[in-house]
């Protein structure tokens, strides 16, 4: 068994995992997860006696999981306080990046918009799943690097922000 530690939309969670005769098992707490194969990066989860398709992406040390189209990041806690948020962008809070490479489906902005903390800007396809990218702090939008249809990259901000101070 091993026990391991993300971070989950900021906070610290632990879980173990172990290998079970068809896949393997997670417990979190109270709470426990049977993941059983179902093609590449794909698996079934039970939660609660409910059946769910989860697919799983792992670039650049992080783990993107999508299941039933909410998509969640983890890190490994202790890579994460060194390499900062995702793609390694830590502290760039002005800009906006794509969680994994793909394509822009939807800008949810335009430039001279004003935007809040958590506001959705972007929704970015990646492996057939569409990922909402939301803004990381309160500014105004300066500039969108990218247009619906655009390949996009983890290093190459979509969008840029002036920052509120």
């Amino acid at each position: 068994m091993n026990n391991l530690a993300f971070l989950l939309d900021g906070e610290t969670v632990t879980a173990d995992v172990e290998k079970s005769q068809n896949g393997f098992v997670v417990k979190s707490g109270e709470n426990e997860f049977v993941f059983e194969p179902a093609g590449e990066n794909l698996y079934y989860v039970k939660v609660n006696g409910h059946k769910h398709l989860v697919a799983v992406v792992s670039h650049k040390g992080k783990y993107f999981i999508d299941i039933d189209s909410m998509l969640f990041e983890l890190s490994d806690h202790q890579a994460d306080s060194v390499s900062g948020g995702a793609g390694g962008h830590a502290g760039e809070k002005d800009k906006i990046f794509a969680p994994m490479p793909g394509k822009v489906v939807k800008l949810l902005v335009a430039v001279g918009d004003e935007v809040v903390e958590k506001q959705p800007m972007v929704v970015v396809e990646a492996m057939k799943m569409e990922n909402q990218v939301n803004s990381l702090a309160k500014g105004i939008v300066k500039a969108i690097n990218f247009a619906e249809g655009d390949q996009v990259d983890t290093e190459n901000p979509i969008i840029e922000l002036e920052l509120d101070e």
